[in-house]
């Protein structure tokens, strides 16, 4: 009883389903070609009808009678044809509106999808750009008085150290390794204190026409390069000279020279590059050694945020600001133990 109740209920959904396919199948065919099949089939099935009613009626076919069976259902199905014809091609725009509307309403959904992507995306930036501002207002509060209160003791302290190195120029080895020591204590002292006060008062640029290849070689001259370290140079030669500070540049080449460096500490390549493109000129720093994680290149031009001992995380936010103000942007590439490459790029114009 249960299996001839199920079948029961499955009869009518067997049938919906038998329908939809048919007409899915009927929406595909021209309406000419419907009709024609329409009447066809009505004209055969008809004609069958009457045959078999008029011979079972009298054992006997009437001409009169098919005549009348056939001429009555075709005069029907042309009637039929026409409106089932015309309800078939309202369905079909219907559905060609209905799927241009969908692949229009697709297309709004992913351009709104990538819109609020990109809104999100700046937020993000905005927010991160006002911590970083908020730190660099609170250091400033502090960065005049303690750097420059820190600045006369240092000095002092390298001028002891400077006359005892002259006074004790035959002492053993051991009195000359420490007095090393305090003097390079000294100087990572005095950068940490220069770093503090160009991160949060960098002065106004002084643009002046620069060779960007001069300025290259000076700051690889300055960042001391070891032995351990290839370097490798791709400048153009038809490179353009720019407007800008050259300090500033100078400035922002040698701590980006200096980091890469320091970031292979057991050797590697670092290679430098230059070319211009599109009206601005962009220089490279590229280095073979640890690379960043995902996490530290988030965080990477914060201010107070570094990966290094005894470092205070202001040498990047430095090249930020000073390549901002002379109207350019620093950009970094990383992957985790391939190494990292920083992009600075400037304006060629205002010359």
């Amino acid at each position: 009883m249960k299996g001839k109740n199920d079948m029961q209920n499955k009869l009518p959904q067997l049938f919906r389903q038998a329908m939809q396919r048919i007409i899915q199948v009927l929406l595909k065919v021209s309406p000419l070609r419907f009709a024609v099949l329409f009447l066809l089939v009505a004209v055969l099935m008809s004609m069958v009808i009457v045959a078999v009613i008029d011979w079972s009626w009298d054992g006997r076919f009437s001409a009169e009678l098919e005549f009348a069976g056939v001429i009555t259902p075709l005069l029907d199905a042309l009637f039929i044809v026409v409106f089932i014809t015309a309800m078939f091609e309202a369905i079909r725009k219907e559905a060609a509106r209905r799927g241009v509307a969908e692949v229009e309403i697709r297309a709004l959904n992913k351009n709104l999808e990538a819109k609020v992507q990109e809104r999100t995306r700046q937020l993000v930036e905005a927010q991160d750009e006002l911590v970083r501002k908020e730190k660099l207002a609170l250091l400033g509060q502090v960065a005049d008085n303690v750097g420059h209160e820190l600045r006369n003791p240092l000095g002092v302290m390298n001028n002891a150290v400077y006359y005892l190195q002259t006074v004790l120029a035959n002492s053993d080895e051991t009195t000359k390794e420490y007095l090393g020591i305090i003097k390079e204590e000294i100087a990572d002292a005095e950068r940490i204190v220069s770093d503090l006060l160009d991160a949060v008062r960098s002065k106004p640029p002084h643009p002046e026409p620069v060779n960007v290849a001069e300025v290259i070689a000076l700051s690889l001259r300055k960042a001391d390069v070891p032995a351990s370290v290839e370097v490798r140079l791709n400048i153009a030669q038809t490179l353009p000279r720019i407007s800008v500070d050259p300090m500033h540049l100078h400035q922002v080449l040698w701590n980006l020279l200096t980091n890469a460096i320091e970031a292979m500490p057991d050797g590697g390549t670092l290679d430098i590059g230059a070319t211009e493109a599109g009206g601005q000129l962009r220089i490279s720093i590229k280095d073979s050694g640890c690379g960043m994680t995902a996490e530290q290149q988030a965080k990477l031009f914060q201010p107070m945020f570094t990966t290094k001992a005894r470092r205070i995380g202001l040498g990047l936010v430095v090249v930020k600001n000073l390549t901002q103000l002379n109207g350019g942007s620093v950009a970094a590439e990383s992957t985790s133990g391939k190494g990292s490459t920083f992009t600075v790029t400037l304006p060629c114009g205002g010359l």
